[in-house]
């Protein structure tokens, strides 16, 4: 359910009027899924922020190159999303996320080599979910869209939102898998490519940063990036910061 402290949205009409025909039939509407969007790198299967933030965000990007489809696939099955049921989903086609082309950005700063075998066959796939009929909006939003990559999470901001004109409303940096964990650059490094690419979107920068994870209180007891200095809370019972944009 939504965080009580920010904005709730209500759910976007291209949302209530979804259905299995018009998912499949119809062209995926980046302006739609990305505007305003929850964007979540490194994100594995993690349901944190749709439990938290469902309300404040109707559409959630979670991008992460160490998953396949199949294991998306079964994770939605089981454990899935609690009191959720998969309304529709369909696999969704490069050329459908990059209509302007693509057009990538050699990154600077410190650049790392995943591990061999650690990044999977790309694909992206599109899934709406619908709460179960006997539960009550106190569980929270009726729906909500996930957008699902397998992708590196820098690559894909550059290529979706700044090659789109498009500003998501949060961006996630929740244990993100530096050094050990196979990523090839640190998301929370205000130096490096990944925050060099969302603060220096020409198109506007999030409102809300979450920043957190394991190991330490250090990790929501101040921000990863200096332009989110107000602290408004820590996201639920977990151990990740909540931060508004002060610059």
């Amino acid at each position: 359910m939504p965080i009580p402290y920010l904005p709730v949205q209500p759910m976007p009409d291209w949302l209530v009027q979804m259905t299995p025909e018009r998912m499949v039939q119809g062209p995926v509407s980046l302006h739609d899924l990305l505007s305003g969007s929850l964007y979540y790198p490194s994100s594995g299967f993690d349901g944190d922020p749709v439990a938290y933030l469902g309300g404040n965000h109707h559409s959630f990007v979670y991008v992460d190159y160490g998953e396949e489809r199949s294991g998306l696939l079964a994770a939605l099955e089981e454990p899935g999303f609690l009191g959720y049921r998969v309304l529709c989903h369909r696999p969704v086609l490069e050329t459908e996320l990059t209509p302007n082309g693509w057009s990538p950005v050699i990154p600077t700063g410190r650049l790392r080599r995943p591990p061999l075998g650690w990044v999977r066959p790309p694909f992206c796939e599109w899934i709406v979910l619908e709460r179960d009929a006997e539960l009550s909006e106190d569980h929270g939003p009726e729906r909500f869209s996930l957008l699902f990559l397998c992708a590196d999470g820098v690559a894909t901001f550059r290529t979706l939102y700044v090659g789109n004109g498009a500003v998501p409303g949060t961006v996630a940096i929740i244990q993100p898998g530096t050094g050990f964990g196979g990523n090839w650059t640190d998301f929370a490094d205000p130096e490096e490519p990944f925050a060099e690419a969302v603060l220096g979107n020409p198109a506007g920068r999030p409102d809300c940063l979450l920043y957190g994870g394991a190991g330490g209180a250090h990790w929501y007891t101040r921000p990863c990036w200096p332009q989110y200095a107000d602290r408004l809370g820590i996201l639920g019972n977990t151990s990740i910061g909540v931060w508004r944009r002060t610059e």
